[in-house]
């Protein structure tokens, strides 16, 4: 017996053909069946004149690198329609017993990177390659053990290890809103202590050692000068390296920068007097920013510029602390400070202030 749709010989006295499933009671239509778009779902007809549907979620690859296709069936229906409309809770359908870390990650990533800063999705998805260990386990069966392992092992600092610490417990959150698992084991991961900040300022002493480098060749130490800049505005390099040339006014004695904070944010940047010159000096044959060197360059040249000039090896993010320091001890208002600095509030300006035991005394015994 010949099947009347697609001529593969079946058992005599067949109602449905055993390959394509058509029922021989029927002529065929003559038409091509239309095929749904790819990632839509494909509804089929059974044998015995049912319905059944499949979605595929995506693919994965397996722990030898193998593709695999991921897929989901529904149950049998008697009418098509009830299987094409059974599609779209198949497709949002996940299978808690069988999901792996990173099927969570991928889960956890589409609705959360959303509303996360660059910066901080860049962190995230660094953390989440330090944990390849978990990649392919199920997450009900992933402990604290493990969690406390890959932070331990893989954080190569102490903020590192938080970020993984933070992704982790971003992760098992969401899971267990969305009943995935019962307990948010990250919540336990214990990290190392943190190291206590290093930071000072530079002296009045080692200014003036800056200041007299400068001068001696203001066009070959111009290094010197951004370093000057960050210390009489107190900008970071992040800042420094973001100033666009159309924001600086000379005339007007002040830039329009900043990041971080909404205080910190497209902030007025004040240009002391004598600063001006240095400003001037800087963007002579820039095109479009006050300083255009990457962070690495930058940082190279910074060191060797203070070792040159006979000044301590502080960091570049010390020149913000010297800024908050001078204009302490020059007494200036709080609130001043607070806006030059464009913190948010006042306790993180204190903070950034770093007065010498001779200071103090000579401050108390003007009383």
């Amino acid at each position: 017996m010949i099947c009347r749709k697609c001529s593969a010989t079946i058992p005599e006295g067949s109602k449905f053909c055993n390959l394509c499933g058509w029922n021989q009671s029927k002529a065929p239509s003559g038409k091509r069946t239309k095929s749904r778009g790819n990632g839509t779902g494909s509804v089929y007809q059974l044998p015995d004149g049912r319905w059944k549907v499949e979605v595929v979620q995506g693919w994965i690859r397996d722990e030898h690198g193998q593709r695999l296709k991921k897929k989901r069936r529904t149950g049998v229906f008697d009418r098509k329609k009830d299987a094409l409309a059974a599609i779209e809770s198949l497709k949002n359908k996940t299978d808690h017993v069988s999901l792996l870390f990173h099927d969570l990650y991928t889960l956890w990533s589409k609705k959360h990177y959303a509303n996360l800063s660059k910066s901080k999705e860049t962190a995230y998805t660094i953390a989440y390659k330090k944990c390849d260990a978990l990649y392919w386990l199920n997450i009900q069966d992933i402990k604290l053990s493990d969690m406390q392992s890959v932070v331990d092992e893989r954080g190569s600092s102490y903020y590192t290890k938080k970020d993984i610490r933070d992704l982790l417990s971003l992760m098992w959150q969401y899971a267990c809103q969305n009943d995935y698992v019962t307990k948010n084991y990250a919540d336990y991961i214990e990290l190392p202590p943190q190291a206590k900040s290093n930071k000072d300022a530079f002296t009045s002493e080692e200014i003036q050692k800056l200041w007299d480098d400068y001068h001696a060749s203001p066009a070959e130490h111009a290094v010197t000068g951004y370093i000057l800049t960050m210390i009489y505005t107190g900008m970071r390099y992040g800042e420094i390296s973001k100033i666009r040339l159309k924001n600086i006014h000379l005339q007007e004695q002040y830039m329009i920068g900043g990041i971080k904070t909404d205080a910190g944010k497209n902030r007025e940047i004040l240009i002391c007097n004598k600063l001006v010159p240095v400003i001037q000096g800087l963007i002579e044959g820039k095109k479009k920013k006050l300083l255009e060197m990457n962070e690495d360059n930058f940082r190279a040249q910074y060191k060797s510029t203070l070792a040159r000039a006979g000044v301590r090896p502080l960091t570049p993010h010390c020149c913000r602390h010297t800024t908050a320091t001078a204009l302490t001890l020059a007494g200036i208002p709080p609130a001043i400070i607070k806006d030059i600095m464009g913190h948010a509030n006042f306790s993180t300006t204190v903070g950034y202030t770093h007065i010498k035991l001779q200071e103090k005394l000579e401050a108390i015994n003007q009383i």
